[in-house]
């Protein structure tokens, strides 16, 4: 099919994949393209092993995508095993350290100062008291997070923020693929090449499919974009591997765990617990990938997204992050122009950003003493700390500012609790937080540690709270 004018609709997508960034990206597309764009979907192949690497949490951002690609909450408690999460505590990791990695909106400024300001000056231990997320975790509650309590005052939680805890594979199912999708029989052959652009693709009967727009969700292999630039990643390979224990206490929380060989993970569903295992190839038998990106996410008429562009292991919950943005990316460059130069030039410069972004956040874990020896270890430690890293950490423990980029997957309060959970602690403080009466200070983190601790006492297991949710919206819905 040829190209569009200028300014042209799109006239016909083509997605090829399977698994979960398949599902997801024909959702979204399905819901948010104009009828008038035709959709396709051909199939290339298992990816459910690859689809391991996604993870087993989202960030908070999950329930607003999955609501645009039209899945509502009513549907993930009802139709899947996937569990409400705080977040992630993080136990013997470097010389023992252990911590909660808790979501959490923005924490109050106060007269001009950013709150973590205060807390060495009031001889605060850390962070963990004034985390509403982290709390709750801990006891392994959950209520879905209020914003203010009936007479307008903020409530203990408000500023907790939720993810999910879910299996790829299950999660995958929720996202229907719409009546208005084309689903292409047969698989995938050959991608036809001209002049460094996609001209159809092949399937295994003979046909060839074209498009206006090819989607390239078919896992690290990258079916299409292999075709046309060959700069696969180059970072180190990791393994990975899954197993389910029989549990269902739904603890709104996942613990990872250093090993010798790697780290390991139980995540809490609906019915059992999903144990993951990641570590060097050769160490874990499972599946393999390696991490990177690859330069570009989009060349000439085909963009990749998910694991199509880049691999980031599943130790934070970076591969959702950036399925998701790669998706609304996407979006928000349709329709293109005929060259499709400028939307490919907007796209990756937000692609490169985002995922070096958040491969400084992963990175900073192995910035710390005392982690194991082993192949993978050695792997990971060995990898240069970025410029832009070394900048955060040294920030922030000498004078206790959080450098921030722009449009970071990970936000202030992820790096101010995971820098605090690592045991860094800043040297110096803001001169203006020190001109704040001491007492005042102390009597205020006080109160707000003990409405918090308060108010968490309060709350149902999370066990107990699904079930009575799912009772609601089963008898809303009769």
């Amino acid at each position: 099919m040829a190209d569009m004018d200028a300014g042209a609709s799109i006239g016909r997508v083509l997605v090829c994949g399977d698994g979960l960034a398949a599902r997801m990206t024909l959702a979204a597309l399905a819901r948010q393209l104009p009828a008038s764009t035709a959709i396709a979907w051909v199939r290339a192949g298992e990816q459910e092993a690859n689809d391991l690497f996604y993870g087993n949490v989202t960030g908070p951002s999950a329930y607003a995508f999955n609501l645009s690609a039209g899945v509502d909450e009513r549907q993930v408690m009802l139709d899947s095993a996937t569990a409400f999460s705080w977040g992630t505590r993080y136990a013997g990791w470097g010389a023992g350290q252990a911590w909660m990695q808790s979501f959490a909106l923005p924490f109050p400024v106060v007269d001009g100062v950013q709150f973590h300001q205060y807390l060495g000056l009031a001889g605060a231990g850390g962070i963990d008291p004034f985390v509403a997320g982290l709390q709750a975790a801990r006891r392994g509650v959950f209520v879905h997070p209020p914003r203010a309590a009936a007479d307008g005052t903020p409530h203990p939680l408000s500023r907790a923020e939720y993810g999910y805890q879910f299996d790829p594979a299950d999660y995958a199912r929720l996202f229907a693929v719409a009546d208005r999708v084309e689903r292409v029989t047969g698989r995938l052959a050959v991608v036809e090449v001209t002049d460094g652009r996609i001209a159809g693709v092949a399937m295994d009967d003979g046909r060839v499919v074209t498009a206006d727009l090819y989607l390239d969700v078919s896992g690290p292999d990258a079916r299409l974009l292999s075709a046309v630039a060959d700069d696969a990643p180059a970072g180190r390979r990791i393994a990975i591997a899954t197993s389910d224990l029989p549990s269902d206490d739904q603890a709104p929380l996942r613990t990872v765990r250093a090993t010798d060989r790697g780290w390991e993970s139980d995540t809490p569903l609906k019915g059992r617990t999903r144990r993951t295992v990641v570590g060097a190839a050769g160490d874990v038998a499972g599946a393999e990938a390696i991490v990177g990106r690859r330069r570009h996410g989009w060349i000439g008429n085909c963009v990749a997204l998910g694991q199509a562009a880049a691999v980031i292991e599943p130790l934070t919950p970076a591969p959702m992050l950036l399925l998701e943005r790669d998706i609304e990316r996407l979006l928000t460059l349709i329709p293109v122009s005929a060259a499709k130069v400028v939307e490919a030039a907007e796209y990756n410069r937000r692609f490169v950003e985002d995922y070096d972004h958040a491969a400084l956040f992963q990175q900073a874990f192995f910035v710390a003493d005392g982690l194991p020896d082993g192949a993978y270890w050695q792997a990971a430690r060995g990898e240069p700390v970025a410029e832009k890293l070394a900048r955060k950490l040294t920030m922030f423990e000498r004078r206790g500012v959080l450098v921030a980029y722009d449009l970071e997957p990970f936000h202030p309060e992820d790096w101010l609790i995971l820098q605090m959970g690592m045991g860094r602690r800043p040297a110096r403080h803001d001169p203006l937080a020190a001109r704040a009466d001491k007492a005042q200070v102390a009597a205020f983190l006080s109160n707000m540690a003990r409405e918090i601790e308060q108010g968490v006492a309060t709350l149902p297991p999370a066990r107990v709270y699904r079930t009575q949710l799912e009772q609601y919206l089963r008898k809303a819905a009769s």
